[in-house]
């Protein structure tokens, strides 16, 4: 085919990978990173890209040695056997739910701040899940067709609202910098760098050529990476740390970053983009991500084919996360911590981890490199599993912080 037409595959599985990446994760990232500081955040969101990339290629190699049709949880089975599917099932059933919660929970808070709160959050969280749910049953082949224009309008606006919130940063806010609370932001990171489900669709794209494999994940990694530095720095810049509309108010009220953002850009135009992109983001990740875990239900549940498995799947894929959000309905960062700081670190970074310790051993090559891999996830699922059960508790340092700056 060419240099120039594999190249263009390159970008184009790059793109699948940053379009994948750029989710919810990207609403919530600001708030935990903008307490901990812009330093320690750029930091870390390097490491988590690092380890990111360094998975998704032990998953990659693993596609492509398939050959075919493979899934994350075909390639635990072969790798690790029945027992190794056993322990990933309930991790990625709380990573699947997590990911409705989180979406319906920060659904109902944006279209409650874009009604002036007429809404309630509760009906907030009902008009969306009714609107995109019936979207994701019955629309999604529209969905797919304009996608690309809903991608194209989203980075635009993104890229406008970086630009806007940018120009009147105040610079002193960058200084900010508290390292104990770092640890609490990774999960949220982790989350906004996720990507390793599409891996099997871009191995299919790339014909399993793992040098044309190697390079898009590194750019499709490496752009999101950057937007997601971008994004901090112009939501740090914006919003005060503590007071009205500030980051320590935002986290407490579990809200996407786009609200407080929209209320502080003193642009009426400006403030309707920010919560329409928020609205955007999370109305075609809803449906894309709902469609897939209908379709998981509907592999596992022991029912013949038919209209009748399709609604067991539909009740068991949101009838438990819409009841949990509407006993709690600021649980938008809690469930991107959940999804992030357990699910993700542990099906795409304690199990990458374990495989390529084993086959470096088989292989009588170096472990340093997975032995930091697992440790590092390790000490990260750990220490979420501790806050979630609340035996470590991680505060921000806000007391030394200036009201108003």
């Amino acid at each position: 085919m060419g240099i120039y037409g594999g190249s263009i595959r390159v970008i184009t599985a790059a793109l699948m990978i940053t379009g994948t990446t750029v989710g919810i994760g990207i609403l919530g990232l600001p708030v935990k990173t903008g307490i901990a500081g812009v330093v320690p955040s750029i930091i870390a969101t390097f490491f988590v890209w690092a380890v990111m990339l360094t998975t998704g290629w032990v998953i990659a190699r693993d596609v492509m040695v398939e050959g075919g049709g493979i899934d994350y949880h075909s390639f635990v089975r072969r790798r690790l056997g029945l027992v190794g599917t056993a322990i990933t099932v309930p991790a990625y059933l709380v990573l699947l739910y997590g990911i409705i919660a989180a979406h319906l929970g920060a659904g109902g808070q944006v279209l409650s701040s874009i009604s002036g709160n007429v809404l309630t959050p509760a009906a907030g969280i009902a008009v969306f899940f009714v609107f995109s749910t019936a979207t994701a049953l019955t629309g999604l082949r529209l969905v797919e067709r304009i996608n690309s224009v809903l991608l194209t309008g989203l980075f635009l606006v993104f890229v406008l609202i970086i630009i806007t919130s940018l120009r009147g940063a105040d610079p002193v806010r960058f200084l900010h910098m508290d390292w104990n609370f770092l640890v609490s932001t990774v999960p949220i990171i982790v989350c906004a760098q996720a990507y390793q489900i599409i891996i099997p669709a871009v191995c299919r794209t790339l014909d399993h050529e793992p040098r044309l494999v190697m390079r898009a994940l590194v750019v499709g990694t490496l752009i999101p990476c950057v937007l997601n530095i971008l994004w901090i720095l112009a939501v740090v810049g914006a919003l005060p740390l503590v007071g009205q509309y500030s980051l320590l108010e935002t986290l407490m009220a579990g809200e996407p970053a786009t609200i407080p953002l929209a209320a502080v850009l003193h642009s009426p135009i400006m403030g309707t983009l920010s919560l329409a992109f928020s609205i955007i983001v999370l109305f075609t990740s809803y449906v894309l991500q709902s469609t897939a875990i209908i379709g998981y239900f509907e592999d596992i549940l022991p029912l013949e084919p038919g209209r009748s498995r399709w609604m067991w799947s539909i009740g068991l894929a949101f009838l438990p996360p819409l009841v949990v959000v509407f006993i709690y309905p600021a649980l938008f960062l809690k469930a991107l911590d959940i999804i992030g700081g357990i699910s993700i670190i542990f099906l795409f970074g304690i199990i990458p981890g374990i495989i390529m310790f084993r086959d470096h051993r088989a292989q009588d090559r170096s472990i340093i490199l997975p032995l930091l891999l697992l440790l590092s996830s390790f000490i990260l699922f750990a220490i979420e599993v501790a806050q979630e059960t609340g035996l470590l508790r991680i505060a921000p340092e806000v007391e030394y912080w200036p009201v108003g700056k």
